[in-house]
């Protein structure tokens, strides 16, 4: 655990925005299309790169990947859990809209 007497350390907590190109194979997930796995997997990495690095920059002392490898925290659970399913035509959620 990191610890300081001279400052506070700083966190935050949730989603942080995402490249264009994630949010393009976030779409297309949740449309229920095909996206290459290894595409993906590659720009998950670099967003999460990215926003790790702007936090330090920016004086984060305890950085996370920002959500980067989530389409979403609502759809996240179908991928992780069983039982959830079926179909549905609700709107593209607001957090991967550009």
């Amino acid at each position: 655990m990191q610890r300081s007497a001279e400052r506070i350390l700083t966190t935050h907590a949730g989603s942080l925005p995402r490249p264009a190109k994630l949010v393009d194979l976030f779409v297309t997930l949740s449309k229920g299309e095909p996206v290459d796995a290894g595409e993906l997997a590659k720009q998950i990495e670099a967003a999460r790169t990215d926003v790790v690095r702007k936090q330090k920059e920016v004086g984060i002392n305890i950085a996370n990947d920002g959500e980067q490898a989530r389409e979403s925290f609502f759809t996240y659970v179908q991928h992780r859990l069983s039982g959830f399913g079926g179909q549905s035509n609700r709107p593209l959620m607001r957090d991967i809209m550009l």
